[in-house]
């Protein structure tokens, strides 16, 4: 069992989110904050106007001219997908590393928060393309908290799949049983820690259990079918690949049926071809 003591030690020990993104998350959840306010935030950052710059030129939005000057750049990229890039700089080393816990090789953890992300913001444009920018969001950080618990995990990996395979329940409710926590519950802390907003938590913390969540069910459904349709597709296996359950009371939630996750895949897998150039993705 891990002690809360020693998950507190080990989320201090991870890097502090940066304030840059901190402040992006903020300003993209104000109505007031127009995107001139976002460059005036980001023209102040050398590093991160070239990598914006880079973003919008890439052949992810294959845009017919080269952009030149941030505020064209936040045209097309909009906010949302501005605040997931800076996000997506910030966990990329973490998720580079071999979590052999979980049976992932070094670059397959990101490859699975990316493949997981692009999935779910694909869903949430069918569901409600409000919540896409979120979902992506979502997604890149639903699986954080295996960073945290990877050495307990392969401590107590054949105890887990037993148990798993016993009573047919999904993976994070049998490290909460063998463990004492759940990979999304430790998600949650570190989420909580790094202080993002409450949508962000809960749906770290409900992803796999997505009807448990309190007041953001649509989000974290959309979320939950998301690191589904992800895993279905092989985006970063690990040892826990398929020992997780599709909640169908989600899908009711969001008005789909489960042909519809697979409607999905061939734009997707476009989607991530691109974000592997994009993100350089290992």
């Amino acid at each position: 069992m891990i002690s809360i003591e020693e998950l507190k030690a080990r989320v201090n020990d991870l890097p502090a989110m940066p304030d840059l993104a901190l402040r992006l998350l903020e300003m993209c959840r104000d109505p007031d904050v127009a995107p001139r306010d976002i460059v005036e935030v980001i023209r102040h950052e050398p590093a991160m106007t070239m990598q914006v710059l880079r973003l919008c030129n890439s052949t992810f939005y294959g845009l017919p001219r080269k952009v030149t000057s941030l505020q064209e750049a936040m045209i097309y990229i909009g906010t949302d997908a501005l605040v997931n890039f800076v996000l997506a700089g910030h966990l990329s080393p973490m998720y580079r590393k071999r979590i052999a816990g979980y049976g992932l090789e070094p670059g397959q953890l990101w490859r699975h928060a990316v493949g997981s992300a692009i999935c779910a913001q694909r869903v949430a444009e069918g569901v409600d393309s409000a919540l896409a920018g979120s979902a992506f969001t979502c997604g890149l950080l639903h699986c954080i908290g295996k960073i945290i618990l990877n050495t307990y995990v392969g401590e107590e990996f054949q105890r887990l799949l037993l148990y798993v395979e016993q009573t047919g329940a999904g993976f994070p409710e049998a490290e909460m049983k063998i463990l004492g926590l759940s990979h999304a519950e430790a998600g949650a802390q570190i989420a909580e820690h790094w202080n993002l907003p409450d949508e962000i938590v809960e749906s770290i913390r409900f992803y796999a259990d997505p009807l448990s969540a309190p007041n953001h069910k649509k989000l974290v459904s959309i979320v939950h079918v998301g690191v589904i349709l992800s895993m279905s597709m092989g985006f970063g296996l690990g040892y826990d690949g398929l020992a997780y359950v599709l909640r169908p009371g989600a899908l009711d939630l969001l008005r789909m049926k489960a042909d519809d996750m697979f409607g999905f895949s061939i734009e997707i897998h476009d989607r991530f071809v691109h974000a592997e150039e994009l993100l350089n993705i290992a």
